[in-house]
This record gives structure tokens, C-alpha cells and sequence, in this order.
């Protein structure tokens, strides 16, 4: 597959070549411009019951839309809602954990299964969805702001509301920040994914829920 993605890091724009008869899935509404004869077809997500949970409590979507090119090929421009980062990721059998709103597109040998984050994360007032993506391919991930790698060896605390993406590898458990529901509801701090093992974890350097917050306490009465 070969792609492009332009207007890094603030408002980045994934361009796709398509060869002849290559597909493309992509989120939902991500679709910006496709040249002629590209043909559309509307899947839903592996999991019909998780993926009715996570439309209603997760506030998305979970149809992907797969593009398969003509004969002469063509070519899709894909964006996601929020402004940020975009990033190719070369999927292996080992797999990806992915925050639901974080894919944009993948190859179709890749499959995205929803998961659940886990009562605990509805108790502190923070929805944490997570896909499951399996296979061997691209996989194009978007984050609100910047994309930030991380090495975990051992232990490391994150804030769930930055989580883009994790390896599989990793083992995790959502917990209250500060170790109790005091800091959860008065520090301004939510809740946090403490990881650990050995494995890599990516981060977006903005939350949507505190731009919300920012603005929402700038609008009159």
C-alpha cells in the first residue's frame, strides 16, 4: 500500500494509492475525497453485542466502510473529526490495543474487535473502549494533538484519557488516580491504566474531555 500522510502533526491527512482491486477499510465518515470508480461497501465490526454496546456507551460508530479500487486503481483521502496526528503502524501477529476513537483506517487482513475497558472506568465518569486489532498489515492510527511513543519496562501509570494504543504484549488494570475516589473527583484527575510488562505504548499529548471543559467554562450562562 502506499500512502502519504500530509499536513503533519496539527491537521494531518492520510493520501492512499490504490492499486487495481486493493481495499482499504476506514472508521465510519473518514472518507474526504475518492477519485472515480472506487466501489464503497458498509461493514459492521467483528462482535455484533459489543459492537451495540460501544454505539450506544461509547458514542460512536462501529460500521467501517471498505474501498476497493477499479481496474486502474485510484486513490482516497481519509481524515479523522478531531485535529491531531496521524500514524502508520506495520501490524504484526502480536497484535494492538487500541482506544476506540484512535483507528482510522487499516488494511482488510487486519480485524477490529471491540473490547470492554471495564465497569470501573464508567464509575469514574470516563468511558474507556478499546479495539482489538489482529492480523498483519497497516494499520493508521490518529490521536488530539501529538503522538507520543513510549517504552514501558516494568511499570508505568497513564492517564486513560490519553491512551492511543498499546501493544498486547502488555498487561494493564484501570485504577483511580491517587489511589482514591477523592482525587478521582476533586484533584481534576480521572482515571489511569497502570501498565506492565515489557512492550510499547502510544499517547496523544491532548484530550478532547479537557478542550470540552475549556471551552464549555467560556460560554455565557
Amino acid at each position: 500500500m502506499n500512502y502519504e500522510i500530509i499536513h503533519k502533526p496539527s491537521y494531518s491527512f492520510l493520501k492512499v494509492k490504490l492499486s487495481p482491486g486493493q481495499t482499504i477499510k476506514a472508521e465510519s465518515g473518514a472518507m474526504v475525497y475518492m477519485t472515480p470508480g472506487i466501489d464503497i461497501e458498509t461493514k459492521m465490526g467483528s462482535g455484533f453485542l459489543s459492537a451495540i454496546s460501544r454505539r450506544f456507551f461509547g458514542g460512536e460508530s462501529f460500521f467501517f466502510n471498505v474501498f476497493k479500487a477499479p481496474v486502474a486503481g485510484g486513490e482516497i483521502g481519509l481524515a479523522p473529526e478531531l485535529p491531531g496526528d496521524v500514524v502508520g503502524v506495520d501490524l504484526t501477529d502480536t497484535g494492538l490495543i487500541v482506544e476506540s476513537g484512535a483507528y482510522l483506517a487499516s488494511d482488510e487482513t487486519i480485524s477490529i474487535k471491540p473490547m470492554f475497558g471495564g465497569i470501573r472506568s464508567f464509575l469514574g465518569g470516563e468511558g474507556v473502549f478499546l479495539l482489538e486489532a489482529i492480523g498483519v498489515g497497516k494499520l493508521f492510527l490518529n490521536a488530539y494533538g501529538g503522538i507520543v511513543p513510549i517504552d514501558v519496562q516494568g511499570s508505568y501509570t497513564i492517564d486513560t484519557g490519553h491512551i492511543v494504543a498499546f501493544d498486547k504484549s502488555l498487561q494493564y488494570k484501570i485504577a483511580k488516580a491517587g489511589g482514591s475516589w477523592k482525587s478521582t473527583f476533586f484533584g481534576g484527575e480521572g482515571l489511569v491504566m497502570e501498565f506492565s510488562g515489557h512492550g510499547r505504548v502510544l499517547i496523544q499529548t491532548r484530550v478532547p474531555s479537557g478542550f470540552l471543559s475549556w471551552l464549555t467554562a467560556l460560554l455565557p450562562n
